[in-house]
This record gives structure tokens, C-alpha cells and sequence, in this order.
């Protein structure tokens, strides 16, 4: 079965929007397509990947502009550079610790561990 590749004229038209909106974001590698020479191209099986993820609310952006927080729970952050919601690093931090059998107190004693000055001589 072939790959059936499309315009930015003909996904504008499909989702109805102005070539130029395709256009930026082709440009901003927002669309996932591929150039063959100058003209960009986008598979269609990519395009219905791309609209059902923009449909989702767990890959939905906060004002437009936030990325999806890193910890896994599929909210969006506030910023483009933010890779976090506010406390959501210290459930990420706390998961892979459990993860990999390591308890808190465990954890603690070991940063209190490296915060002394002999130690840090010795490790660094």
C-alpha cells in the first residue's frame, strides 16, 4: 500500500483553514512533513495522527503556548520553556526513586550525605 502525500493547499482546504496557517506551521515543525525539494509534502496517515493528538485534552496546551509536563500526567505547563507544573518535578523525583526501591529517607541521607564538605572533597 503507497503512502498518499498531500499539498499544503489540499491539508488547508481539508481542515479549512488559509495555506499561509499551513505554511507557519510547516515552518515551526509544528505539521510533521517531509520537503522534497522545495515543496513540502505531508502523509496523510501523519496528518490524522497530528489532529487526533491536537484533539486530545491531554495533549492540549495551556494558552496555546505550554508544552506537556514531563512527569506523565498529560496536563500542559504554563510556558514553552517550563518542563514542569508547579510540584509536579517532586512526583517525577519520588516515582523513579520508588521505582528503583530507593526510599525517601534513603534518598535524604544521601543529599545530606553529599552536602558535606569532607565528602564532596572526596567525591569531586
Amino acid at each position: 500500500m503507497t503512502k498518499r502525500f498531500l499539498t499544503p493547499q489540499e491539508v488547508a482546504e481539508l481542515l479549512r483553514v488559509s495555506p499561509a496557517a499551513i505554511h507557519r506551521l510547516l515552518r515551526r515543525g509544528d505539521l510533521p512533513a517531509v520537503r522534497v525539494g522545495r515543496a513540502w509534502r505531508v502523509e496523510d496517515g501523519e496528518l490524522q495522527l497530528w489532529l487526533r493528538r491536537r484533539r486530545s485534552p491531554n495533549a492540549r496546551r495551556a494558552n496555546g503556548r505550554g508544552e506537556l509536563c514531563l512527569c506523565g500526567c498529560g496536563r500542559s505547563t504554563i510556558t514553552p520553556e517550563a518542563r514542569f507544573l508547579p510540584g509536579h518535578d517532586g512526583k517525577l523525583v519520588h516515582r523513579l526513586m520508588a521505582d528503583d526501591g530507593l526510599t525517601f529517607d534513603a534518598a535524604r541521607k544521601a543529599v545530606r550525605q553529599i552536602q558535606r564538605p569532607r565528602v564532596q572533597e572526596r567525591l569531586f
